[in-house]
């Protein structure tokens, strides 16, 4: 996942809420003097000008009469120019304004790995009659994967960003396509686009960077049966309606409103062909209270449930979780977390390269009732903004006027990006500075879970952008994966070897910190759960690594540098990544989540009326564990996913033989430590199985849970057959020893664990999660192994920057 989007408000982002031009020691409110933008567009305005808004609805009111397009349940959207901003607050103000940078995406063989084609031959379920809905970058409408025999389209409907071609007025007035005060769009019916195909007219629908145009295809592509006879490279789910939304225009990510808007167009079309639809989200951000609370999540959650069967969201975990040295410093990230103990100050640095025009921001999220004030240091030791009480602001003007900081804690006023339904602060920094430190200063009493994001010139891309200096893989998890109501999806590895198009050589991963790699194992940057108070994430993992899909017209890096099939690693720098004329390999949690939304799509084909949280657990009792390695179960989930499973878990136990195969069973922690609070849950999922692998019936009086040093915080239940859950807690005063954890079947071990007790990683086990990594590539059968500064050999290219000779990437 590239995303980098923060949902701060129009105040922090300085778009003069009040008097623009007050300085730092001026009494004005900091949120109005803070991050002024620099000459020219608006960093967050869109080719018009105008900012996104969204506005969550107080109960009962209605979008339209406010001026705002209805978007998603209780909530409303808006386009302002900024010198609209101060009168529309005037007019409405118990509205709450709040917007941010974009999202960005997150980015054949996996058939093998998740049982599709015994799911298909036991069911002949393929798709058909149900919905599967992309809400990506676009989508390549002349790919053969997206065409019947025949040439004609299976794109049933397309909301596409950009001027409204009038094809359907009444719709694109519904959505606000049409409406100055909203994001343009077009729509398309399935006839429109055939037309415009056999026309060859210009203006077709295009996906110029090809992500959406990939993640649809592993969802929901049929492999090009008007170019082959024999396709190849087959989605799960090939038979589908396919409806896309391409809200947002190329290479300016997705704001919250357009995400939701588009989520409730497809929703919508799929009610009007009364059939079931699922929706696969393979886009987010690091930035957000990752506690599900952030509007985005709530407007997404309001749209699936138990009140409305039939439909399911599916989102990307994200590719946050890989670690590094750098200079021997390390591990690095970006996430970590810090116990604040009343007795003294904690300060948390943060690692930035120079910056010319940068901009730094950093999501804190404390537990209900801590009480913790927050300031900022600039690089070199410099106190930027002193220490922040709850509930106020304050902020910093350099003296070139233009490099500014920014500390909101807990103020939930309706301007900042702070709702009511969190304990959490926000620290952002913006203009030029030289390489070194910033750091965020805490005191007071609590737990704080910190993320970090750059842009900018401290983008990712950047020498490795922002990172905390002591980072950590668990609780990497993305907004909007975070939602507990969302079924968020880890990443696995789908292969290590591929014949590029042309060559008669095979390329080979090969290693990884000189350790020999294997499929099917977590990929190293897949985000970790749980997320800070405790839910366990992902819900699922499925191939991401290196997954052969349909290649957009335009991508191929054969043809000119650059691009999502264009990464580093190759053997003689040769692009190696094409497989044939309209496929290529990508990687990232992007490419896993499509996966489990074509499995979706089946599982509805079967059963129409499940609901988001069935399938979710229909899912999670079918999945297998993975044969490759798994460092960190929080990676995972509880297991990888398997249809030919979830079929049978849906089934009822039957007369076959129930005595579980424990070496087929397994169970799973959603933390490596636990933490001195019996209020902090460390959930478990319990995957038992018959030695044919199918789910296990019964086990009600068999299963049980010892535990040694904790205290039981939810007792075991069956969640469905074959899968059951519980947590656990350590008790208050406990932090310095261990919590033993053992699942016993008739009194047989399925193994011990022991959780490290502490008031965060640091105190429980210094170094968790941080194994070190670095890979390297060959041409098949030969020893010409490339140099480890050549990282990840294309399993995660947006962090491929990381490759320099001094620096080794750590799992």
């Amino acid at each position: 996942m590239l995303a980098r989007r923060f949902p701060l408000s129009l105040a922090l982002l300085g778009l003069a809420l009040a008097a623009g031009e007050a300085r730092a020691d001026a009494p004005a409110p900091a949120m109005a003097r803070l991050l002024r933008p620099r000459a020219g567009r608006h960093p967050l305005a869109d080719p018009r000008g105008r900012i996104p808004v969204l506005v969550p609805l107080p109960a009962g009111a209605d979008a339209r009469s406010l001026g705002l397009l209805p978007v998603a349940p209780g909530f409303g959207a808006v386009r302002l120019a900024p010198g609209d901003v101060d009168a529309f607050s005037a007019a409405h103000p118990g509205l709450a304004l709040l917007t941010g940078p974009p999202r960005r995406p997150l980015l054949d063989r996996s058939k093998v790995w998740i049982r599709v084609e015994q799911y298909r031959r036991a069911t002949g379920a393929d798709g058909k009659g149900v919905v599967v809905g992309v809400v990506d970058t676009g989508i390549d409408v002349t790919h053969p994967d997206f065409r019947d025999e025949n040439g004609k389209t299976r794109i049933r409907w397309m909301l596409q960003a950009g001027s409204p071609r009038g094809l359907h007025p009444s719709l694109e007035q519904t959505y606000g396509c049409d409406d100055p005060a909203q994001s343009s769009c077009a729509i398309f019916s399935d006839a429109d686009i055939d037309a415009i195909l056999a026309k060859g007219e210009p203006g077709l629908p295009r996906d110029i960077t090809g992500h959406g145009t990939h993640v649809a295809s592993i969802a929901a592509g049929n492999g090009g049966p008007m170019v082959s006879e024999r396709p190849r490279y087959v989605g799960v789910a090939p038979a589908a309606t396919l409806i896309v939304a391409a809200p947002s225009r190329p290479g300016e990510g997705f704001d919250d409103p357009d995400i939701l808007k588009a989520v409730q167009f497809i929703f919508d079309r799929a009610d009007e062909l009364n059939v079931p639809a699922v929706v696969n989200l393979s886009v987010g951000s690091d930035f957000g209270p990752h506690d599900g609370t952030s509007p985005l999540e709530a407007g997404l959650a309001a749209m699936v449930g138990s009140a409305h069967p039939g439909r399911a969201i599916v989102v990307a975990a994200g590719n946050s979780g890989a670690l590094y040295e750098v200079d021997g410093a390390g591990p690095m990230g970006i996430h970590t977390e810090a116990h604040v103990s009343p007795h003294a100050e904690t300060r948390v640095p943060i690692r930035t390269p120079s910056a010319s025009s940068g901009q730094g921001y950093v999501w804190i999220t404390f537990r209900p009732g801590d009480e913790v004030s927050v300031g900022l240091e600039g690089p070199g030791g410099e106190a930027w903004i002193g220490l922040v009480d709850p509930g106020h602001d304050a902020g910093y003007t350099g003296d070139d006027d233009e490099t500014t900081g920014a500390v909101i804690n807990r103020l939930a006023n309706g301007k900042s990006p702070i709702t009511a339904d969190t304990n959490s602060a926000v620290v952002a920094f913006s203009g030029a500075w030289k390489a070194g430190e910033f750091a965020i200063r805490l005191k007071g009493r609590g737990d704080a879970q910190l993320w970090v994001t750059g842009l900018g010139d401290v983008s990712p891309s950047h020498d490795l952008g922002l990172q905390f200096t002591r980072g950590i893989k668990q609780g990497t998890i993305n907004v909007p994966a975070s939602h507990p109501g969302l079924l968020a999806v880890g990443c696995t590895i789908n292969r290590v070897r591929w014949k590029p198009q042309g060559s008669s050589d095979s390329v080979l991963l090969m290693s990884l910190d000189g350790e020999a790699i294997h499929e099917d194992s977590a990929c190293y940057f897949s985000a970790a759960g749980p997320t800070p108070f405790g839910v366990a994430k992902p819900e699922i993992s499925a191939p991401g690594g290196l997954v052969a899909a349909a290649m957009a017209s335009g991508v191929n890096p054969r043809d000119g540098h650059g691009g999502l099939f264009d990464m580093p690693g190759c053997p003689d720098d040769v692009p190696c990544f094409v497989v044939d004329d309209f496929h290529a390999i990508a990687s990232g949690s992007s490419m896993s989540a499509p996966q489990v939304a074509g499995a979706i799509a089946l599982l509805f084909q079967i059963d129409p009326n499940l609901s988001q949280a069935e399938v979710t657990e229909v899912l999670q009792a079918g999945a297998r564990y993975p044969k490759g390695d798994v460092p960190l179960d929080a990676q995972l989930g509880p297991g990888v996913l398997d249809l030919e499973g979830a079929r049978l878990a849906l089934q009822e136990a039957g007369a076959r033989g129930n005595e579980p195969a424990f070496d087929r069973s397994w169970y799973v922690l959603s933390s490596a430590y636990a933490r001195p609070d019996p209020s902090w849950p460390v959930w478990g999922t319990i995957e038992m199985r018959r030695p044919d692998g199918s789910p296990l019936g019964g086990g009600e009086e068999q299963l049980t849970v010892a535990l040694s040093g904790g205290v039981m915080h939810t007792p075991l239940r069956q969640v469905r057959r074959g899968l059951w859950q519980f947590a656990v807690a350590a008790p208050r005063g406990s932090g310095g020893s261990t919590l033993t954890v053992d699942v016993l079947y008739d009194g047989v071990s399925l193994g011990a664990r022991e959780l490290p007790i502490g008031s965060d990683v640091w105190m429980a086990n210094g170094e968790l999660g941080a194994a070190s990594g670095a890979c390297s590539c060959a041409a098949a059968g030969s020893d010409r192994g490339l140099p480890s500064s050549r990282v990840a050999c294309g399993l995660a290219g947006a962090l491929a920057m990381a490759a320099a000779a001094r620096r080794r990437r750590r799992g």
